[in-house]
């Protein structure tokens, strides 16, 4: 497995594998094994990949998983990351307002079924750190409370920090903070 930024040439299948794993397109036992809930097109994940990048995991040529990294004033963005942003500006996190620490955002990120369960999202993760550390003190991510799979996976398997709840179109949100030099 290698884990790698994104090129232009991954996004067909970056945009794929986003598309497999949105709710509408799973069957409700396959949302069990989590799923997101972005709706990015190729210009959307151009330009997150211009600004603080995408990294994918890709084993054999082919694109296992991928995350999107953006920073906090990064525009236009989605409801849900100005209600996270909104949540985000009354909050701490180790002690430090979330406003005098230099954050970015976490997210989103999709494992191809075919490779879950075999250490690629830590194998992203710890690239996430790595791209991050100078430049950041903390990462934001959100995770849909209906997504308990994926919640899971990045309190108790990526040890990440559940912060506060919050809401946005009828959904609940967990907002998820790590730091980048843990």
């Amino acid at each position: 497995m290698k884990i790698r930024p994104a090129q232009p040439a991954d996004y067909p299948a970056i945009l794929e594998l986003q598309r497999q794993n949105t709710p509408e397109n799973l069957s409700p036992e396959q949302r069990k094994q989590g799923f997101i809930v972005s709706q990015m097109d190729e210009k959307q994940l151009d330009s997150i990949n211009q600004d603080l990048g995408v990294l994918v995991a890709v084993d054999d040529g082919l694109v296992a998983g991928f995350v999107c990294l953006a920073h906090t004033h990064k525009q236009p963005r989605p409801p849900v990351v100005d209600a996270m942003l909104e949540a985000m500006s009354h909050q701490q996190y180790q002690g430090q307002p979330l406003a005098q620490l230099r954050v970015f955002l976490y997210g989103p990120v999709c494992i191809d079924s075919r490779w879950r369960g075999n250490g690629v999202l830590s194998q992203l993760f710890a690239a996430v750190k790595t791209h991050t550390r100078n430049d950041f003190d903390v990462g934001a991510a959100f995770v849909n409370n209906d997504n308990p799979h994926s919640l899971a996976a990045h309190v108790k398997g990526l040890h990440m920090t559940p912060i506060t709840e919050f809401i946005c179109q009828q959904q609940h949100y967990q907002l998820l903070m790590f730091a980048t030099r843990e």
